[in-house]
């Protein structure tokens, strides 16, 4: 994992936003390849091994990699989809791909000039430093509103789903399967057999006129 993008990455317990304490065994090239993630509130720790940072915390990766049904788009179709639906248009935005999205996370990369989180990624996508790889749970390891936009497929649980809408940022997009319902907080933008676009609202700041002396 690239060192620079651990910044975004949080605990997976439910408590204080916090940023994590990380300590490096093996770093190449500024990528971080063996090391340990620590939570300073919890005390939770999280792997890097081959820089892929685990933050499944023993339980079971929900619809697996090796599970999936492969993607029948190659790389460079997806990640034009995927930059499409995600309206990834501002360079140095970061977006999450997760499961067979993952697969394309290089090439969209490299294509729309973003960093990419690849959650449960298939096996031949490699970290550099525009991509990090991460493995989930239940949970996203990210902070509420800080990325541009998440694309998840069906071996997602509908947990996982409202979490995405969680971490995209006001007016951010998630893109997640038909099988699925959007989240009802979200805005549907559009929607066929296959995935829905959502947006997140934009938050309403109320302000209230300050009443003068007398």
């Amino acid at each position: 994992m690239f060192i620079e993008m651990i910044d975004l990455l949080r605990c997976v317990n439910t408590h204080e936003d916090t940023w994590l304490v990380a300590s490096f065994r093996n770093i190449t090239n500024r990528i971080a390849v063996e090391g340990t993630l620590g939570c300073p509130v919890c005390a939770a720790e999280y792997e890097i091994s081959g820089g892929v940072a685990d933050f499944r915390l023993g339980e079971r990766i929900p619809g697996h990699e090796a599970e999936r049904e492969p993607a029948n788009r190659s790389p460079e179709n997806l990640a034009t989809i995927a930059g499409a639906y995600l309206d990834a248009t501002q360079p140095g935005a970061t977006v999450v791909l997760g499961g067979m999205w993952a697969g394309a996370a290089q090439e969209l990369a490299e294509l729309a000039d973003v960093r990419v989180i690849a959650l449960n990624a298939p096996s031949e996508v490699r970290e550099s430093e525009r991509v990090a790889l991460v493995r989930v749970a239940h949970r996203i390891p990210l902070a509420p509103d800080s990325v541009h936009g998440i694309a998840l497929d069906s071996g997602f649980s509908t947990a996982m789903i409202a979490e995405a809408l969680r971490v995209a940022r006001p007016g951010g997009r998630v893109v997640g399967p038909s099988s699925i319902e959007p989240p009802a907080l979200g805005l549907v933008r559009a929607r066929d057999q296959s995935n829905w676009i959502v947006e997140k609202p934009m938050e309403v700041i109320s302000l209230r006129r300050a009443k003068l002396p007398e």
